[in-house]
């Protein structure tokens, strides 16, 4: 018995951690996390949209393409959340912490353009 633990003693190795992939599973969290805290937001949006019942979203009266980009989010969020997962899945992990922060980053400049360009 003491010749078994002498042995796993001399087998057993550092414990090395993959900072790569652990700062892509932060990088995805993050990502996340301000997607769907923007998803919430979008949601009362929508609804206030929906109902026409005012609100600064109805008093923007969005048409064209302003009006297309804005119901393209709920498409754009989970398209990112499966693209980022695949991407972590197949060892990218830094890519995945980018495409996970698509969403956000593209409604802060949706949000910019909204405000300079209309």
């Amino acid at each position: 018995m003491n010749s078994t633990a002498t042995s796993s003693r001399q087998r057993a190795r550092p414990l090395e951690i993959d900072l790569e992939r652990l700062m892509g599973v932060f990088g995805l969290i993050f990502g996340f996390l301000a997607t769907f805290m923007i998803s919430i937001f979008w949601a009362m949006g929508a609804l206030t949209l929906l109902n026409g019942e005012g609100g600064t979203i109805q008093q923007l009266n969005l048409q064209g393409i302003w009006n297309t980009l804005f119901w393209a989010y709920p498409f754009v969020a989970v398209g990112s959340v499966v693209l980022a997962l695949g991407a972590y899945a197949v060892g990218r992990a830094k890519e995945a912490a980018g495409i996970a922060m698509l969403p956000a980053i593209a409604v802060t400049l949706y949000y910019l353009a909204l405000v300079q360009l209309r």
